[in-house]
């Protein structure tokens, strides 16, 4: 069922199918309409950019009346309306308001709260375009002794990552993202630059594109460039900095209340394009005879298809759980391994972005047939993978909230028989959201060597291979502002498995090379 090119042709016909009938609805119900002129339009616009100035001026207002009121309410006092008696005369005072609950203290601080965040909204949002994002100094070191399996490593440096995020909602059933990011073209798991290159500038990437298409609250499409639809930012399967072209169907199912306390069984779908060769006839003499491609052949794309489930339900009041069930099944893997080759770099990435990098994509770690070759020890990649989260947010400190989850992911490739399998372990407690809040998180992961995608799985848990490793990762953040944390982050590596050229099996970073150790230091400002 993979050996067409024409698999990922039912997604595109699909989402052309859901956007042309609306479409084509609502002209006939604007047919005969007339155009208003120029100058009406920018009347309409200017008088609609008023409203929302003299919104934002009774929100301000409104404000500044409730903190007075709270204010006034914690002194216990009230202002005198009278003046002071005269000598001998019975002094009448005004009765002094008592002071507030505590409930009322929060309930002023919550409303405060919700005009800050509507005024917040109103400063961000220009003729319906939104705008967020975020940047992160980061000091990263990774370091690790050499011997005879491989050589040291201590690299100390500097790194920052800057995002920045447009939305629009288009009408109710469309809605438009997109997001510009720094980092390496050659790299796609990481948005980080470093401080290098002197003073060079460096050039800001379109990380995502999409639009999405949600007709009503319980389906969605989506095509562009996005992230994975199982992408879940916990370092297993994903890289969080990695974005694939292509397109995505969500579709979420009410069960309602029963014995096993289920509420929503979610299934969700990725289909991804990942090259397009473009080759009918395959000469002898090409890059793609690397990757085990036939000469006089034609190649096909490759290709990333991800079907499955989230099943969501509760324990109780205080506990809720998740169960995750999905199967990546990828087509023509080995192109990706030939990306991270030099000669293949030329025809699966220079010509596709129409600029010549300076390196080949980085992110290697599976094994391969050959040392650096563009052919990976496992014959196909077919990913089945269970996921299962257990989460609280019952637990507190005082007057915080400490949010708590525990995390457990395993999968197997079923297109190989051996060192084929990965598992992590996560536990989380806290969450921050503003000045003081903390986050404390251990985990746990083997990756095994044809278990995962190295190329498109995280590199920091993962450092100079995303599999065949086992790894200790500790991580700690503390909230210095609403805007601004303190994170921090420390990683244990060692590797799994040595090369046995007798057995066309090496990897690029063997057991037996030193334990590597790495710590990431960052302040995270959010806008």
């Amino acid at each position: 069922m993979l050996s067409s090119d024409k698999h990922y042709g039912m997604p595109v016909l699909l989402f052309t199918l859901a956007i042309l009938i609306p479409a084509a609805r609502a002209d006939q119900a604007d047919a005969g309409k007339i155009s208003q002129p120029t100058t009406r339009q920018l009347q309409e616009e200017l008088k609609h950019q008023q409203e929302r100035i003299g919104q934002l001026e009774l929100l301000v207002k409104q404000q500044g009346l409730l903190l007075e009121k709270l204010q006034e309410r914690l002194l216990g006092q009230s202002r005198v309306s009278t003046p002071l008696p005269a000598a001998g005369a019975t002094e009448h005072r005004e009765p002094v308001s008592p002071p507030p609950t505590q409930a009322e203290a929060q309930s002023y601080a919550a409303k405060a709260e919700a005009l800050s965040s509507k005024v917040d909204g109103i400063l961000k949002s220009v003729g319906g375009f939104r705008f967020s994002g975020d940047f992160r100094y980061r000091t990263d070191v990774a370091v690790r002794s050499g011997n005879s399996a491989a050589g040291p490593v201590q690299n100390i440096r500097a790194r920052y990552r800057l995002r920045f995020n447009i939305d629009k909602e288009l009408d109710p059933r469309f809605r438009f993202h997109a997001q510009l990011a720094t980092g390496p073209l050659n790299n796609g798991i990481t948005n980080d630059q470093d401080f290098a290159a002197t003073v060079a500038k460096h050039v800001p990437l379109i990380s995502e594109a999409w639009i999405d298409y949600h007709p009503v609250s319980s389906f969605a499409l989506r095509v562009g460039r996005m992230e994975e639809v199982f992408a879940d930012n916990s370092r297993f399967l994903w890289d969080d900095d990695v974005r694939f072209n292509g397109f995505q169907q969500i579709a979420r199912v009410q069960v309602g209340t029963n014995a096993m306390g289920l509420k929503e069984i979610e299934f969700r779908a990725g289909e991804y394009i990942l090259s397009n060769p473009n080759i009918a006839i395959l000469s002898a003499n090409s890059p793609f005879v690397l990757a085990g491609f036939e000469p006089g052949k034609r190649v096909p794309a490759a290709n990333l298809f991800d079907p499955g489930a989230i099943i969501r339900g509760s324990l109780g009041d205080k506990w809720s759980h998740q169960l995750t069930v999905d199967f990546p099944i990828y087509r023509n893997p080995n192109q990706i391994q030939l990306a991270s080759v030099v000669t293949g770099n030329v025809v699966m990435i220079d010509r596709s972005l129409g600029i010549a990098l300076a390196g080949p994509m980085t992110g290697t770690g599976n094994a391969t047939t050959t040392q650096g070759g563009a052919i990976y020890s496992a014959p196909n990649f077919q990913i089945a993978r269970l996921a299962y989260r257990l989460e609280t947010k019952a637990l507190r400190f005082g007057d915080r909230a400490i949010p708590a989850w525990l995390d457990v992911q395993v999968s197997r490739n079923t297109g190989t028989g051996r060192l084929r399998d990965a598992l992590m372990a996560t536990m989380n407690l806290g969450a921050v959201k503003g000045a003081g809040d903390m986050r404390f998180l251990y985990q746990f992961a083997i990756k095994d060597a044809n278990a995962l995608i190295s190329q498109f799985t995280d590199d920091d848990l993962g450092t100079g291979s995303g599999v065949n490793l086992a790894t200790h990762g500790l991580r700690f953040d503390v909230g210095i502002a609403r805007f601004l944390q303190f994170q921090n982050l420390f990683f244990i590596q060692n590797q799994r498995r040595a090369s046995d050229p007798s057995d066309q099996f090496f990897v690029p970073l063997p057991r037996g090379a030193g334990t590597t150790f790495r710590y990431q230091g960052q302040f995270a400002f959010t806008f």
